[in-house]
């Protein structure tokens, strides 16, 4: 159960603060907090972890800093990985939340928006 609470505190000479505590989760902030507008795509694409071997994933969306990922891996917020793309090098990600089969992570350098447009495209994307 997700519930904010208000509090204002007076401070002698400096008159009041007012702020909100939330007990939301905070994947559910990460996941809902939005760097770059998305795109969705139907895309295949390799994912690996540090020291394992690469596996074959099916990307559900993906904007300049980060993307949407199908997958049976069990992963951890915080974990590193590396996502290679058609066409493209590995870039390095972190996993920011996890949801059944569904993670979403942030790529460490983003993508530049002309390389995202082109993978957009060749995928048939949205």
């Amino acid at each position: 159960m997700n519930a904010a609470h208000n509090w204002t505190m007076p401070v002698t000479g400096l008159g009041t603060f007012d702020g909100e505590l939330s007990t939301s989760a905070p994947e559910a902030a990460a996941k809902n907090a939005r760097t770059a507008k998305r795109v969705p795509v139907e895309l295949d694409a390799g994912l690996r972890q540090r020291g394992a071997a690469a596996i074959s994933v099916h990307i559900r969306d993906l904007s300049t800093h980060g993307f949407r990922v199908e997958t049976h891996l069990g992963l951890a917020i915080g974990t590193p990985v590396w996502l290679r793309l058609p066409g493209l090098e590995a870039s390095l990600a972190h996993v920011m939340w996890a949801d059944g089969y569904l993670v979403g992570c942030a790529f460490d350098r983003p993508l530049h928006p002309a390389v995202l447009e082109l993978i957009v495209r060749r995928s048939g994307g949205r």
